[in-house]
């Protein structure tokens, strides 16, 4: 007998246009949703630059992509979008999203019932709010509480990474081609925000000593991430696959990967998803609105001024930077080896969610 919806909405449409990381941490979010309404129809309306990470998700039914900030940016493009949105005729949205723009494209619907954080000015545009709090709870657990409107009380706050047998298959590929062996380091180099990177040179420090200890490392990253990693292949021995691997491919070489180093970035979320092993470096940001497992070790500045932003930033507002480059080497390695200590080796990739 199939499980009877525990809400009657049938049309729903989910909104997040934020970052990868925003993303991941959405994933509760989509799973609990379904696990209410198992018969709805989801939509999810995304940024493009998040596409690899739901593209495989067994809890959405249709995703609307849009491109806010390249060839869908402005009014006349947030209009047709709205237009569009409405001719679907959903009858529920939630938006995960805390702009503006969000929330009117969430009034545009025509849905008799919209849910978002009560926060302003977008909060005037829902017919359900949730309060939204950075100190109070998680990332995680925030999201969730869209929930509570409709009676779901959710609980469960794993994350998921989503890859198929094409994607593993891809994986291996990349790592027979670069004859990389486990145990092996995935070395995440970028963030959204240039004050969230390590310097690339700290990366390739960190490669020599793995490499001296038997384990290889790879970089990953975006092509906007080249300069930092001929910064780090100077500095060590480590296989360069910046611009080479889409979301679902980095998944599937997460859950083979024996560590994963990097910023606190999407990157870094996904690698939770995937069960790796991880060290989180910190700087501008703090990890305490992100609830971490015992398998992820996390790494702050000891600079007086850090933490000084909630999200990062272009350049350091004290124009001097020392919060990530005043983290060595060194330490990292002593944090890997501490993490590593008792760890089971990691198997080879399969196609499910990892959480």
């Amino acid at each position: 007998m199939e499980a009877a919806p525990i809400i009657p909405y049938r049309n729903i449409l989910v909104i997040q246009t934020g970052f990868v990381g925003d993303m991941v941490l959405t994933t509760p979010l989509l799973r609990e949703l379904r696990r209410a309404a198992p018969e709805a129809a989801i939509a999810l309306l995304h940024a493009p630059r998040t596409a690899g990470i739901v593209r495989r998700s067994p809890h959405i039914d249709d995703r609307i992509v849009f491109d806010k900030r390249g060839s869908e940016r402005g009014a006349r493009a947030s209009a047709r979008l709205a237009r569009d949105l409405r001719r679907r005729r959903f009858d529920l949205v939630i938006s995960a999203h805390r702009s503006l723009r969000s929330g009117w494209l969430a009034l545009a619907t025509g849905a008799g019932r919209r849910i978002g954080f009560d926060h302003p000015p977008s909060a005037v545009f829902y017919t359900d709010t949730v309060p939204y709090s950075r100190w109070e709870s998680t990332f995680v657990r925030r999201k969730l509480r869209l929930l509570e409107p409709l009676g779901i009380e959710a609980k469960d706050e794993r994350t998921e990474a989503y890859f198929n047998e094409e994607d593993a298959a891809a994986a291996e590929d990349l790592l027979r081609a670069s004859s990389v062996h486990p145990p092996f380091a995935v070395l995440a180099l970028g963030s959204a925000w240039p004050t969230k990177r390590w310097p690339g040179v700290r990366f390739g420090e960190l490669a020599a000593i793995l490499a001296r200890r038997g384990m290889q490392s790879v970089l990953v990253g975006g092509a906007e991430d080249a300069g930092a990693a001929d910064e780090a292949a100077r500095a060590g021995p480590a296989v360069d696959w910046t611009g080479r691997t889409s979301l679902e491919v980095l998944a599937a070489l997460l859950s083979r990967a024996a560590l994963f180093v990097g910023n606190d970035s999407g990157a870094l979320h996904l690698a939770c998803a995937a069960g790796t092993p991880a060290v989180a470096l910190f700087g501008p940001t703090g990890p305490e609105q992100f609830r971490f497992d015992g398998k992820v070790l996390v790494v702050r500045s000891d600079a007086p001024c850090a933490p000084c932003s909630d999200h990062g930033s272009r350049e350091c507002p004290l124009g001097n930077w020392i919060c990530l480059p005043g983290i060595d080497a060194d330490r990292i390695a002593r944090e890997a080896e501490r993490l590593l200590e008792g760890a089971e080796p990691r198997r080879g990739p399969g196609g499910s969610p990892g959480a």
